[in-house]
């Protein structure tokens, strides 16, 4: 009976085997993969296990089929597996192992390669455990899995499969694929591919630069500034109605995550905590937060605050960065600043009523996306506070090479007076480069700083 279900599960499950049109009805309405979909590729060959992590809605399961549909081109259907667990099939007497076994007895081709597919593996208990008896033991089977949860799926394959796994990360779109998933004018992306600035800064000034930026400046920013608010997700590109927008980041990715990712596998039962929790943070954007103080304000030991904070980090909701010193523990004491893992959640809690939102709060998730972009360039991110004055961010490779320091002030408004900068700039000339001022419209280079504004980095 048990085998019959799983049987049944399996061939629900896979439409591609008889019916690939409807299986991948839902790519046709996606004409640009992820620039993740090129960096996997070659990797399709290797015997390594495939992690591909991330926040919810991001697309990592289109991701898996556009993979799979790639694999299809020269294989046998049924030498490609997928099954997804975010559907909870799995009823409390059967294992990730009866599938398999089931898929491999009866299902499977007798000769070459398999690709098995599993999407949100990690609600699969001791997954870790099966994956690496089947990969020590059959060396046919590629694993290719997904999952919502960085601290489960880290702290297991650390555990069971060093070695045998290699980690992707599937971020939120970048404004790149914004512009492209969104099919803005072909002159806009084009030239944005060509001008965009590398948070690395190695780029030559170039007369092409200029005139794109004067003549398509206001156009950028003004595309900019919808993608923070509401363009980091695929599903949403297109749409224009705030009140849709709102409920789909609160209910298909912040409520999802907490009321259902993070009590299932981390245990939490107290929900509410979490919700509130959250969304109190949600209004600390780049503000140096401080455990005890949010627990005396919302009522709950700081012990609990910090357990959430860190499950908050896991499931790729938050970061938190601290402020600079040498020392890992010393910085962990010195306190720590919030960013989301996605400036679109703002948008869940609050209402855009026009264009003309202040630039304040707009500031706030123009500091958020550098963040983003910072993290995904350089291994160590922090802010750098001395006494009263700060940074927003101090990047670097190697903290031991102070050489290497590149500080980063966000000043997302008209006009910003140069007195913004004294101490961040007195520090980046000690560290030997010069200082990068993130702007809304300014775009110019002095020897000491270098101006750009935030549309134009990458």
């Amino acid at each position: 009976m048990k085998k019959d279900f799983i049987s049944a599960e399996i061939y629900r499950q896979n439409k591609h085997w008889n019916d690939p049109a409807v299986f991948f009805s839902e790519l046709k309405s996606i004409r640009h993969a992820r620039k993740l979909f090129e960096e996997i590729i070659p990797y399709l060959g290797k015997r390594q296990i495939l992690s591909i992590i991330g926040l919810r809605r991001t697309g990592k399961t289109v991701l898996l089929k556009q993979l799979m549909q790639e694999l299809l081109i020269e294989k046998t259907p049924t030498s490609v597996l997928f099954l997804t667990f975010d559907e909870a099939i799995m009823p409390n007497n059967s294992s990730l192992a009866d599938y398999l076994n089931v898929y491999l007895d009866t299902i499977a081709p007798k000769n070459g390669p398999l690709f098995v597919f599993f999407d949100e593996i990690q609600y699969n208990a001791k997954w870790q455990h099966v994956l690496k008896r089947y990969y020590d033991t059959d060396s046919r089977i590629k694993f290719i899995v997904s999952g919502s949860s960085s601290l489960f799926l880290k702290k297991k394959t650390t555990e069971s499969l060093a070695g045998r796994i290699y980690e992707f990360s599937l971020s939120v779109l970048s404004f790149e694929e914004y512009l492209e998933l969104k099919d803005v004018r072909k002159e806009l992306l084009d030239g944005y591919r060509k001008i965009a600035v590398p948070m690395t800064l190695r780029f030559d000034p170039s007369p092409f630069r200029e005139a794109f930026f004067l003549r398509h400046g206001i156009e950028m920013e003004r595309e900019f500034e919808r993608y923070i608010r509401y363009g980091q997700f695929p599903e949403i590109i297109k749409e224009n109605d705030p009140a849709v927008i709102r409920k789909y980041l609160t209910d298909a990715i912040y409520k999802k995550t907490i009321e259902y990712d993070i009590p299932k596998i981390f245990g939490v039962e107290k929900i509410d905590e979490l919700k509130f929790l959250f969304q109190v943070l949600v209004n600390e954007i780049g503000s140096i937060v401080e455990t005890g103080n949010i627990a005396r304000e919302i009522g709950l030991d700081e012990k609990t605050v910090k357990k959430y904070l860190n499950y908050f980090e896991e499931s790729f909701l938050i970061y938190l960065i601290y402020n600079f010193t040498r020392s890992a523990r010393k910085s962990r004491r010195l306190g720590k600043k919030i960013y989301l893992g996605s400036p679109n959640f703002f948008s869940a809690f609050h209402e855009w009523p026009d264009e003309n939102q202040s630039e304040h709060v707009i500031g706030f998730l123009a500091e958020n996306y550098c963040f983003s972009l910072l993290r995904k360039t350089y291994q160590h991110v922090s802010f750098r506070r001395i006494r009263k004055d700060e940074v927003d961010f101090l990047a670097t490779n190697n903290i031991s090479d102070t050489r290497g320091y590149r500080y980063i002030e966000v000043k997302y408004r008209e006009q910003p007076s140069a007195d913004m900068f004294a101490f961040a700039n007195k520090l980046s000339k000690k560290s030997g480069t010069r200082l990068l001022v993130v702007t809304k419209n300014a775009f110019t280079e002095r020897d000491d700083m270098i101006f750009i504004p935030a549309w134009m980095l990458s």
